[in-house]
């Protein structure tokens, strides 16, 4: 944590400029660095939404410690019950003016975006001070780390809603991966099934195969026996024949 001193306005708003979260901004007095408690309640309140802390000496004021941190919220609260006294007063100007003819409406602040971007990168590497950075974009402080802020949030909710999307495409990829390796199971699981029908039909084959090497055999077998009883008999009848002829010579 650094601890920024200022002793005077000047030098409250550079350090105020400067001030980054966990640090702490010390002041001899109120009355040493505001004009009037408005400026002093953007200041505080601003120093507050740093995630600095704030130290007044002649005040006593630290919100450091537990007695000191609850001067934010009583800054807050003024700032908040301010704005709502004002604000009827607002109302009742703008209605007199738009009945006058006179009213126009709140002129936004243009700024180029993308300058904006570039020169609050800058600011943010430390290449230059806020100051330089306000008076290249021509805003005021309030403006300018409202702006910051807004982009931070901005930033932030792009980056959660990257993340939903990264997990949900995860989550959809993982889904994915579960319906592929379903589907490469019934695969895997039917071409078993045709591996296993194509072996117990070659198996059959192989028994129809060796059945009828066995009816060859067998066939073989009695042609052969066929044959040598043939001969038998021819021969027998050749020497009945013989006898015969012999015989009647």
């Amino acid at each position: 944590m650094t601890v920024r001193h200022a002793s005077d306005r000047q030098a409250f708003l550079e350090m105020l400029e400067a001030l980054e979260k966990g640090d702490c901004l010390e002041v001899d007095g109120f009355a040493a660095v505001a004009a009037d408690s408005a400026e002093l309640l953007d200041a505080v309140n601003g120093i507050a939404d740093r995630g600095a802390d704030f130290v007044s000496l002649q005040e006593g004021i630290d919100t450091r410690n537990d007695t000191g941190s609850s001067f934010f919220k009583l800054c807050r609260a003024l700032r908040a019950l301010d704005e709502e006294q004002t604000r009827p007063r607002r109302r009742d100007g703008i209605e007199k003016a738009k009945e006058e003819g006179r009213y126009k409406g709140r002129k936004p602040i243009v700024v180029d975006e993308d300058l904006f971007d570039s020169v609050a990168s800058l600011w943010r590497s430390g290449e230059i001070t806020a100051r330089e950075a306000m008076a290249r974009l021509d805003l005021k402080p309030n403006t300018f780390y409202r702006r910051i802020k807004e982009r931070e949030e901005l930033k932030m909710k792009d980056y959660k809603k990257a993340e939903r999307e990264l997990k949900e495409e995860i989550k959809e990829a993982a889904k994915q991966s579960r319906r592929d390796l379903d589907e490469l199971k019934k695969q895997v699981k039917a071409e078993a099934k045709e591996v296993k029908k194509a072996a117990e039909e070659k198996l059959e084959l192989h028994d129809v195969e060796r059945e009828m090497r066995r009816d060859r055999s067998r066939a073989e077998a009695e042609y052969q026996e066929a044959v040598r009883q043939m001969k038998k008999d021819v021969e027998a009848e050749a020497k009945e024949m013989k006898k015969i002829l012999e015989n009647e010579g």
